[in-house]
């Protein structure tokens, strides 16, 4: 048990170099979370001059394996090691999916449609037959998934994140009540002609509608809450910190991730959570970098996210990322519920004991709205 506690506190003092300017990011002092993830691919085969071939190169997109793959790696960088994502089952879907009033591309119909631009209204997938056919529940139910991941194309009518089963919630997209499940669980869902920058796009609003529910709200010119401490821009909330999905700290307007512009910003204190000093520094969009300054300030902004031990006298956890994976051991006023309605999402046999054993012990001491409309060509927001 000595070894054991001296490797944590060692871990816990290797920092992690920043990728950009001389900012040293801290180490996490906590085992990494692993989130197993069902992936659905919708990739149905089309025929284009004569061949039968993937719609994601028929369409010259990206391959959804690298997409997950950049995704997972950055996601992984963004949270300093502390979301581990493990895909426990991938799925090749040769359909397209069903919409929310039956209709169903075929290949032909939905090539026709790439080219003339009539797509079908509504556009959005039903999501509850989606996971009945799918199985969804089942998986949850027995403890082999925590979350489930959707690629699809242009037009598939996916939301960019979504919630499905009994106690879901807003998370900027969809949300499915279903008592078939024991639990909620989240459903991303991520466009095959876009990039690993607008999957990280996608997490990061959900990280602010998870987050403005458990804070009691958000409204980016109020800081009265740590978080819309963390999320001030200088233009809509008159300072600046670490900055919104859409507005970094010094942006002008949305999606302004490669203004040159300076700005004092608190960004880099947040590294320091919860022991803020207030401190300001000019940064601008090179406090991200380049070339790809969108998925970069995704990465940033990930990095800053308050990740450290323990709760504060308000009773919420020091580490913000559990309300993003771990939300089901929270109630709406961000604190832990009883101990009685954690891990309801296990079966009886896999529910893990709440009773103290040395390692948590050990590890205790130390403590103290935009949908994705998936329309071609048509910018996320």
């Amino acid at each position: 048990m000595t070894n054991f506690i001296a490797m944590l506190a060692l871990s816990a003092q290797v920092p992690i170099p920043a990728t950009r300017g001389d900012v040293v990011v801290p180490a996490i002092r906590e085992s990494p979370l692993s989130v197993r993830v069902l992936v659905l691919n919708f990739d149905p085969f089309v025929t284009v001059d004569g061949k039968r071939i993937r719609l994601h190169i028929a369409g010259g997109w990206n391959d959804p394996r690298e997409l997950a793959k950049g995704y997972m790696d950055d996601v992984k960088k963004g949270s300093r090691g502390y979301i581990e994502y493990a895909i426990v089952d991938w799925r090749d879907i040769d359909e397209f999916p069903q919409k929310v009033d039956g209709f169903r591309y075929t290949a032909e119909s939905y090539m026709n449609c790439l080219q003339n631009g009539q797509w079908h209204q509504p556009d959005g997938l039903d999501y509850p037959m989606m996971a009945k056919n799918n199985g969804i529940a089942a998986l949850l139910n027995s403890g082999k998934i925590d979350e489930v991941w959707m690629f699809g194309a242009p037009y598939f009518g996916f939301w960019e994140s979504a919630m499905i089963g009994p106690g879901a919630f807003f998370i900027n997209g969809g949300v499915y009540p279903d008592d078939s499940f024991r639990r909620p669980i989240a459903i991303m869902g991520f466009n095959y002609e876009r990039g690993v920058a607008e999957m990280l796009h996608n997490l990061c609003h959900r990280a602010e509608s998870t987050m403005s529910r458990f804070f009691g709200g958000w409204k980016v010119e109020e800081l009265t809450t740590p978080w819309a401490r963390f999320a001030a821009n200088e233009k809509q909330s008159g300072t600046a910190a670490v900055g919104t999905c859409h507005y970094p700290p010094n942006a002008e307007k949305d999606y302004d991730y490669a203004n040159e512009r300076f700005v004092d910003s608190t960004a880099n204190d947040w590294l320091n959570w919860p022991n803020l000093t207030g401190k300001k520094e000019r940064i601008n969009r090179e406090a991200w970098g380049g070339p790809d300054y969108h998925r970069n300030y995704m990465i940033w902004w990930f990095t800053r996210l308050p990740n450290a031990y323990g709760i504060d006298a308000e009773g919420r956890p020091l580490n913000w990322w559990k309300y993003l994976f771990r939300f089901t051991e929270y109630g709406e006023d961000g604190k832990p519920k009883p101990r009685t309605q954690l891990r309801s999402d296990l079966p009886a046999d896999q529910v893990i004991s709440n009773a103290p054993t040395k390692r948590n012990c050990a590890i205790f001491i130390q403590l103290q709205a935009c949908p994705n409309l998936s329309g071609y060509a048509v910018d996320e927001s």
